[in-house]
């Protein structure tokens, strides 16, 4: 690859841009803005392979001898890039818009300069700034015309984005031209539009101060704005079943509307509660707009149109109608997934882990408005079947693992018993859920039945999603299928711990932040933090309260169960910042904390605990092979801890037209005891727990499909905490290629790892 010879193909074509530079001369300005001006550079260098060479341009001159024979047309065409030409039209351009950016931060008089320097197939643009100085704000006035307008904007006036000392900044003045623009929406100003909004902008005071107004004229003819009050309000539902005796002979009147049902079951409470405007009200385009996104919330209806009718008349109280048309969707849904399944499981007579591969197949089904009340009831089965290899694992059967997987869930559009909150949350989706679900699971090495049951509110905003589970119960019954890992367990307190019947009664609160939009133009932030989760508090209370005596065990029980008590609180924090069109570069952090104690001090419940390893966690070690922290002995099974900590960074580029991609990695983290069971450094702890970490590097392969990702990473660990302390770092043992490719881990895994 390297002997292609670009210099040479850069004499025949013209100088080939290799790079933009941006050298801003005030150090703090340079800070701010070199991403920003960078946006406007108009023409961009060949795309590099993770900031390093330029295989596209290179197979383009591979391809450039022979352009006319099929090898030439797919080396320049599919895998090659056509070189760039420095354009110096386009340097042009550039500068003007930069300075056309840097006036809207400020800067009126700033000087933009450009130099050319390399090699004829490495040219280096080099774009030298000097902002100058910025003008600030000094004064701030109101240039209203109507003084009830006038009155308005000046008593919210804290709420402004203008303010004194703060630069002359153009996304201030959009900003505070859309905020007097809704304020005024949505105090009945119907018929105002933002474009009326300018500014005046006075820079003539000296000194680089500016005086800044809002300038709001009366329409022509010396009219006044008015405010429009609502007048009527109309709901339909339209039928499309052409032979329906029920099409426009169906109507309902209520104190707030008229309901034409057409024959569609649904009770107008419901409407009733979603539409938050009423005849006699004020226009506000907020409350227009929130019954807008609540109607298509209710997931009953395929397209909602709702039309905002103004009524002139030549009085000072003009009117509104409302005419909100609803399509149905399909009352039914009904899906089928077949699958084909890979996991990550470990032996516990004989302490491996291995990838198991198998079948499964999902079916799904809804039924919306099932009680006429915009209630949606799921119904989900998984059957899927595993072939568990290893050790002294028979080979025959084939699939020798079974899970069978029932679920259903009934949703309502409302906080249930929560009507007060539900009607002052007017700005967010709420809604109730009601679940149970039944779990059989067969393998080599036990049989579990798992039954669950919860409820749980749900608020959820743009961004910001919020779910409350004031009450779950959860009930695991484990028996073992294996008579080796039975009498293995008569010595091991952790699958005692594992095998015995499981009863977790708690409650959980957390939320989930993600300002994702774009992935591949943003900057985006994911936070998911399961804020706390306490399990047997209640029923703890309850037993205290009616004086009820422990059991033999010491412990109390329910139904003949020891139940659990612990405290757990476990948070995943995202970062993906955009470098390029090219590359991105991903972080996560992880962080876990389970607390047992009162009826079961010891540990918690085993689905409880945390485990790191495998594809979408520390990549460079199988799955539960680690842990907790630098505790290794041979035969040990443990391998969940009650202290979780992971972190990732992952640079991820593009290979081939966004369609392959490549990614190179680091992954770090451990899981730790929070109490003393006896085992050598297996407990947390903040003097010694970063010794303990598992590092491990490699690369990727992704195919991006848009709709589907399907990956393979390949791994290796740098710094191994099962080893003695001071032999941790294991990088410098793979001494050969071999070495390097017996300790290497292949995951494959679907979606990106986080």
């Amino acid at each position: 690859m390297q002997a292609c010879n670009l210099p040479k193909l850069a004499r025949k074509e013209g100088p080939f841009l290799y790079k933009n530079q941006i050298q801003i001369e005030e150090s703090k300005e340079a800070r701010l803005f070199t991403s920003n001006l960078d946006e406007y550079i108009k023409q961009r260098p060949n795309k590099r392979l993770f900031f390093t060479s330029r295989f596209g341009l290179r197979f383009y001159k591979m391809g450039y001898k022979n352009p006319d024979s099929r090898i030439g047309r797919t080396l320049q065409t599919k895998l090659g890039e056509a070189p760039v030409i420095l354009d110096s039209s386009l340097i042009e351009a550039s500068i003007r818009g930069m300075k056309g950016f840097l006036k809207t931060q400020g800067y009126y008089y700033p000087e933009i300069t450009f130099e050319v320097k390399g090699k004829i197939h490495k040219k280096v643009v080099v774009y030298k700034v000097k902002t100058g100085k910025a003008y600030h704000i000094y004064r701030t006035e109101l240039h209203i015309a109507d003084k009830k307008l006038d009155s308005l904007v000046t008593s919210s006036a804290e709420f402004s984005h203008i303010r004194l000392g703060n630069r002359v900044y153009f996304e201030n003045m959009l900003k505070e031209k859309n905020r007097i623009n809704e304020l005024l929406r949505n105090n009945g100003y119907f018929s105002f539009q933002k474009d009326i909004i300018k500014f005046d902008v006075d820079t003539a005071m000296g000194d680089f101060h500016a005086n800044i107004a809002p300038n709001i004229p009366n329409p022509e003819n010396f009219k006044r704005y008015k405010t429009y009050h609502i007048r009527a309000i109309s709901l339909e539902i339209e039928n499309e079943e052409e032979d329906s005796l029920h099409i426009g002979s169906d109507s309902l009147v209520t104190n707030l509307f008229v309901f034409k049902h057409n024959g569609f079951p649904l009770n107008p409470e419901i409407l009733d509660r979603v539409v938050l405007f009423e005849p006699g009200n004020l226009f506000s385009n907020e409350i227009s707009n929130t019954t807008f996104s609540r109607l298509n919330e209710l997931q009953l209806f395929r397209s909602v149109n709702m039309t905002a009718i103004p009524i002139h008349e030549e009085t000072d109280t003009p009117g509104i109608n409302y005419v909100i048309k609803l399509q149905p969707s399909k009352k039914y849904d009904f899906t089928f997934e077949p699958q084909a399944i890979t996991s990550d499981q470990s032996n516990l007579v004989t302490g491996s882990t291995g990838r198991n591969y198998g079948l499964a197949s999902q079916i799904t089904f809804s039924n919306k408005n099932i009680f006429h009340n915009a209630e949606i009831l799921q119904l989900s089965y998984r059957i899927s079947v595993e072939a568990q290899r290893g050790e002294n694992i028979p080979k025959r059967p084939i699939f020798n693992s079974y899970e069978s997987n029932l679920s259903a869930t009934l949703i309502f559009p409302k906080l249930l018993f929560l009507r007060k909150l539900d009607k002052t949350w007017i700005n967010s989706t709420n809604r109730s859920s009601l679940s149970a679900s039944t779990i059989y699971e067969k393998n080599v090495n036990w049989i579990r039945n798992v039954y669950g049951l919860s409820f749980t509110w749900q608020k959820n905003k743009k961004y910001f999603n919020q779910y409350f589970t004031p009450a779950e119960v959860s009930y695991i019954k484990t028996n073992f299928n294996s008579v080796e890992l039975e009498e293995q367990s008569k010595g091991d307190p952790y699958l005692q711990s594992v095998f015995s019947n499981n009863l977790v009664t708690g409650s959980r609160y957390g939320f989930i932040y993600n300002n994702q939009s774009d992935p591949r133009k943003k900057h985006f932030t994911y936070i998911k933090w399961d804020v706390i989760e306490l399990a047997g508090t209640f029923i703890n209370q309850a037993y205290k309260l009616f004086n009820i005596a422990p059991s033999d065990s010491g412990y109390n029980t329910f139904f003949g169960v020891q139940y659990f008590q612990f405290a757990k609180t476990n948070a995943d924090l995202r970062y993906n910042r955009y470098l390029d069109e090219n590359n991105r570069l991903a972080s996560r952090l992880g962080i876990g904390i389970a607390l047992p104690f009162g009826n079961s001090p010891e540990y918690v419940p085993f689905d409880k605990r945390f485990f790191t390893g495998g594809a979408n966690s520390i990549r460079a070690f199988l799955p539960r092979s680690i842990g907790p922290g630098s505790y290794d002995t041979i035969g040990s099974l443990d391998r969940s801890g009650d202290v979780k900590l992971e972190m990732n960074l992952e640079h991820r580029f593009n290979i081939l037209n966004h369609f392959i991609e490549g990614a190179i990695f680091v992954d770090a983290g451990n899981i730790w005891r929070i109490k003393d069971d006896g085992r050598k450094d297996a407990v947390f702890a903040f003097n010694n727990f970063y010794k303990q970490l598992a590092v491990g590097t490699g690369l990727g392969v992704r195919l991006n499909m848009d709709f589907l990702i399907l990956r393979v990473d390949a791994s290796f660990p740098i710094l191994d905490p099962r080893k003695v302390e001071g032999s941790r770092y294991v990088l410098g043992t793979y001494s050969n290629v071999g070495l390097l490719w017996q300790n290497t881990i292949f995951n494959f895994g679907v979606g990106y790892p986080f």
